[in-house]
């Protein structure tokens, strides 16, 4: 789900794993070194609910894309 509900949790929330990868931005990392800083935090997380959170990131304008480098809008 994208928003938390009374069943969901607002950390297993595509919202919630797009505010837990905000604070890893402090550098210009590719997606698999992000992912594995992400995997560092959150060890439970699926790569499916990082993707999902990145291409929340991605839709809103947060981050960008360039060459396989990660580069944040915010």
């Amino acid at each position: 789900m994208i928003l938390p509900t009374k069943y969901i949790p607002a950390s297993d929330s595509i919202i919630g794993r797009a505010a837990s990868i905000l604070p890893l931005r402090d550098a210009n990392p590719t997606v698999s070194e992000l992912w594995h800083s992400y995997r560092g935090t959150i060890p439970e997380a699926s790569f499916d609910s990082f993707t999902e959170a990145l291409t929340l990131l991605f839709m809103i304008g947060a981050v960008t894309i360039s060459a396989g480098v990660l580069r944040w809008e915010v």
